[in-house]
């Protein structure tokens, strides 16, 4: 059978018929699955949701082969990742048309790691509804922390032209979203969120065992963790402390404080946060830390702890300092909290409660999905004309 030859009405024609048999979205992801944070506390979370709850299926497309997620957070080999991201780009574009077979897209940060929206482009051209995701301040040109191989494959320009050309832009905050809504009409704040099914609250700590601070990231954000180091040696001076460290890359040694360093696992995540008193979420008030979502903080609270975290960017709105967390901006106020906390079991009680209440009422995966669920809604109602600017559920 010979190709329509008009690609956009047939291929809009067949989207909405599949409209009576429920929703289907294709997700490009940069990732593979259950590796990112941005994805997984996001769509890779949301999905079972919205299938069970909204009749929506999400099938997911990650950018990067088996060969480039082996090294990709490996050291050196940047001659070898870059060919392996141009092959992968490739790949990406031949298969661009599987989109068809799709309600609409869902582009999560970029569909391609390396060059410019020529993905997204050629699919906006053809009337595919794209809806474009992001959670961090992936248009900055020089974010914090980021390695030379991470600065050689980004094209942070991008964002704002894949803005233009989704039908609607779903991001994690404010900061993201006053960015967005320079470009688009149609933006959502849709959190980044917890799945309350996985992450339970967790029984408090043998009180005979030392006053246990964890931090939990990746190896880009130990920059952060390094901003608290003369606060937690002077902590280890007051009270008997230690740190535990979860992260994919073991952090430089520290002074003054025991550390206790846990390789980063998915299935091992809830526990390693769990075998601790306190959580902490250090960051500068930089441009990069103003589009961060919280993610630590909420971990934290999910499993029972108490939070402790810098008045920057989102975490300004999650935490309610002495009602469901606290917040330190600098030295003093972290070693003053952090030894309020260590010899208080009570007060630390009371912040995991209500700490936990706030990521059920709030933060939840299921009422994220919901949110992204009436967007999705949006655009295939308003499919082949510009969609209007309306609140999604969940929303700050």
């Amino acid at each position: 059978m010979s190709r329509p030859a008009s690609p956009i009405k047939s291929a809009g024609s067949a989207r909405a018929a599949r409209h009576k048999d429920g929703t289907r979205l294709l997700a490009l992801v940069q990732r593979r699955p259950d590796v990112a944070p941005n994805q997984r506390f996001r769509h890779e979370q949301w999905a079972p949701h919205l299938e069970r709850a909204h009749g929506i299926t999400m099938d997911f497309a990650p950018f990067e082969s088996t060969e480039l997620a082996a090294l990709f957070e490996a050291p050196g080999r940047r001659v070898r990742k870059l060919l392996l991201a141009v092959r992968d780009s490739a790949r990406r574009w031949i298969r661009r048309h599987d989109a068809d077979r799709y309600d609409a897209v869902v582009v999560v940060r970029e569909a391609t790691m390396l060059g410019g929206a020529f993905v997204e482009r050629a699919l906006a051209a053809k009337g595919v509804p794209l809806i474009y995701d992001f959670d961090d301040a992936i248009f900055l040109s020089s974010p914090d922390g980021a390695s030379v191989s991470t600065l050689l494959l980004r094209t942070p320009w991008k964002v704002a032209e894949i803005c233009r050309l989704a039908r609607a832009v779903t991001v994690g905050n404010d900061y993201l979203a006053a960015f967005a809504r320079r470009r688009n009409d149609n933006v959502h704040i849709v959190r980044t969120s917890i799945d309350l099914d996985r992450y339970k609250p967790q029984p408090e700590r043998d009180a005979s065992a030392p006053f246990t601070v964890v931090w939990s990231g990746s190896k880009s954000t130990l920059q952060y963790l390094d901003t608290v180091r003369p606060a937690l040696a002077a902590l280890a001076g007051c009270v008997p402390a230690k740190l535990r460290v979860v992260c994919n890359a073991r952090p430089r040694p520290f002074e003054g404080i025991d550390m206790e360093f846990v390789p980063w696992a998915p299935a091992t995540e809830v526990a390693a946060l769990a075998d601790s008193d306190v959580g902490i979420m250090p960051l500068p008030d930089t441009e990069t830390s103003r589009g961060k979502c919280a993610l630590k903080a909420l971990q934290y609270m999910a499993v029972g702890r108490a939070a402790v975290v810098s008045p920057v960017g989102m975490n300004r709105h999650v935490i309610r300092h002495n009602e469901n967390g606290l917040l330190a901006d600098d030295t003093t106020s972290w070693v003053s909290q952090l030894e309020r906390l260590a010899r208080d079991p009570a007060l630390r009680r009371r912040l995991a409660a209500s700490g936990r209440r706030t990521i059920e009422t709030g933060y939840s995966a299921e009422q994220s999905a919901r949110a992204l669920a009436g967007v999705v809604r949006n655009v295939l109602a308003t499919e082949g004309a510009r969609p209007f600017l309306s609140q999604a559920v969940g929303a700050d």
